[in-house]
């Protein structure tokens, strides 16, 4: 049986974390991306390179030929004129899921989230759950991974974070009451989670993982604070306040602090069992309090 791994989003956050793990194991990686700025960003060396997005059906059916197993990573959190979460994560994960079928692949492994949502007012949350729904019904010898928010360097949550207080010198503003619940889970977690799933591990399951310890947002913040060495008061505004300033930063700014979807995520708690990695995957996860010590040294934030 070959052990060539199909991977998309290899470039981002995870995938970052994932390649040099699979590649450790042994596991050939072939690699979708976009154009050659992405292929740069990746530094595990022995990667095959496949150019286009999982919106090109041909290309996706063309990769997975002689295809062990797939780890869909991709998705959206923002929408632009090009990308919505219609066309990337509803439709690019079919068009995976078909592609896979296709060719008759082993193992689909697909990236889903904590808080996936049927209500479709929430709409970043409910493409992942149409996402996850299309996975749980293709057929294929399937697993979804559910982890919380991620800590590790380069996590896009806690630069989100930092980005909502870094720019304001006397306050760290706070878009609710802050007692939102999360149960940040660390990266190199995640991965191993992934790996287990790729050795056979929960087929056929929809997995929730989350840190070994549940904290509200204002917690988190703090927590971020304190690793930067950061001291500001916090200042809560209600969300109603908030909804026309968010609106018209999205309007104003390629990239702006806060969406409006993720305004709404904010009022949905994102937790699982506290010990839920321990008892699915039989490990114990990294507590937040020893994941944060590189903010000391290199915050950075895209």
């Amino acid at each position: 049986m070959t052990n060539r791994v199909f991977v998309t989003g290899g470039s981002g956050f995870v995938g970052g974390h994932l390649l040099p793990r699979l590649a450790e194991n042994g596991f050939k990686i072939r690699l979708l991306v976009m154009n050659e700025t992405e292929a740069k960003r990746v530094k595990t060396p022995g990667v095959e390179f496949v150019y286009g997005t999982v919106n090109d059906l041909p290309v996706l059916m063309e990769s997975m030929k002689g295809v062990f197993a797939v780890i869909h990573l991709v998705a959206i959190l923002r929408e632009n004129k090009n990308a919505t979460f219609e066309k990337v994560n509803i439709e690019g994960t079919k068009n995976m899921l078909a592609a896979a079928a296709e060719n008759g692949v082993k193992r689909f492994i697909h990236m889903g989230i904590l808080g996936a949502s049927a209500d479709p007012s929430f709409t970043y949350l409910h493409s992942k759950y149409l996402a996850e729904e299309a996975v749980s019904k293709s057929g294929l010898d399937y697993s979804i991974l559910k982890p919380s928010v991620m800590f590790g360097q380069g996590a896009g949550f806690i630069n989100a974070l930092i980005r909502s207080f870094k720019p304001y010198p006397l306050l760290a503003p706070v878009a609710g009451n802050g007692e939102t619940r999360l149960q940040p889970v660390w990266v190199e977690d995640v991965v191993s989670c992934l790996l287990k799933m790729l050795d056979g591990e929960k087929i056929h399951q929809s997995v929730q993982i989350g840190g070994p310890q549940i904290f509200t947002y204002d917690e988190v913040l703090s927590a971020v604070m304190q690793a930067m060495g950061v001291k500001k008061p916090r200042m809560h505004v209600p969300v109603s306040l908030m909804h026309p300033l968010v609106w018209l930063m999205e309007r104003t700014s390629s990239n702006p602090p806060i969406t409006l979807p993720e305004l709404k995520a904010l009022s949905v708690d994102n937790i699982t069992a506290e010990n839920a990695i321990k008892r699915e995957f039989g490990f114990d996860p990294k507590p937040l309090s020893e994941g944060l010590d590189y903010l000391k040294t290199a915050p950075v934030v895209p």
